[in-house]
């Protein structure tokens, strides 16, 4: 076979890898992104400071793919219904850098004389076997703290906007891909987590200030996060290299991992 591609699994590889790229180019570094809050400190200051992280293996992409087309299947369903409000909605403040994005906002209440009920709605696609470990968890973790603390930002940040003044509630809607069970948790949250997650922005936006790296959380993260360029980091901790050269060794360490 002489052609350019040998399998379709070939083309939509290729495809995946370029939007990757694409994707990688336009990203926006100067913020705190909403999904990384609660997380370590140091992962988000990297992140930011435009550290490379491990590279998607192209099957986490394509599985990301059919995440969004369930988010725009929900959205679709919900407009059809007369129930959509926003969806995709940007949300930031300039003074914090927070930048965050939520799914949706419906009403609960749509077509009456009463006052509308708004719920920002935070859609999680997850495969069977992540949705059930999650499902057997106890109570308390079955929504991790920082998808709580991410939900709360949101709605913390659209509460302020005049055209979402009927928010009333914040949920999380869990999606099994493989075999289409749902799984949905409703907050009412308290002034607690709002300050919680200013203290995180200010914490973080001090840091960058000072040009001072954050300390590590030392938990499941450092795993995660550390696998491609752990040496860098404690030498980095160590100061034995500063930032600019902990960037450029760790890109050296990068590759597509197709």
């Amino acid at each position: 076979m002489n052609g350019k591609y040998k399998s379709l699994d070939e083309i939509i590889r290729t495809y995946l890898q370029n939007k990757e790229l694409l994707r990688g180019q336009s990203i926006d570094n100067d913020w705190w992104w909403a999904s990384e809050l609660g997380t370590c400190k140091r992962k988000q200051f990297l992140r930011r400071l435009g550290v490379p992280s491990k590279p998607k293996e192209w099957r986490i992409s394509f599985l990301g793919e059919q995440g969004r087309m369930a988010h725009e299947w929900i959205a679709r369903s919900v407009k059809e219904m007369g129930c959509l409000i926003a969806v995709e909605g940007e949300l930031k403040d300039e003074k914090l850098r927070y930048k965050g994005r939520f799914d949706l906002i419906v009403d609960l209440n749509p077509g009456v004389i009463t006052e509308p009920y708004y719920s920002l709605v935070d859609v999680k696609t997850q495969r069977p076997e992540a949705f059930f470990r999650r499902m057997r968890s106890a109570e308390n973790d079955k929504v991790k703290r920082f998808q709580k603390m991410q939900l709360a930002s949101y709605f913390y940040f659209a509460k302020q906007k005049e055209e979402f003044k009927f928010l009333k509630d914040a949920r999380i809607y869990y999606l099994d891909r493989g075999g289409g069970v749902r799984d949905e948790f409703i907050f009412q949250f308290s002034k607690k987590i709002f300050n919680e997650i200013l203290e995180e922005l200010k914490d973080l936006n001090e840091y960058w200030t000072k040009k001072q790296l954050p300390p590590c959380n030392h938990n499941w993260e450092c795993k995660k996060w550390c696998d491609i360029y752990k040496k860098e980091c404690r030498e980095l901790e160590r100061g034995i290299l500063s930032l600019e050269e902990f960037k450029n060794a760790t890109k050296i360490k990068v590759d597509q991992n197709i």
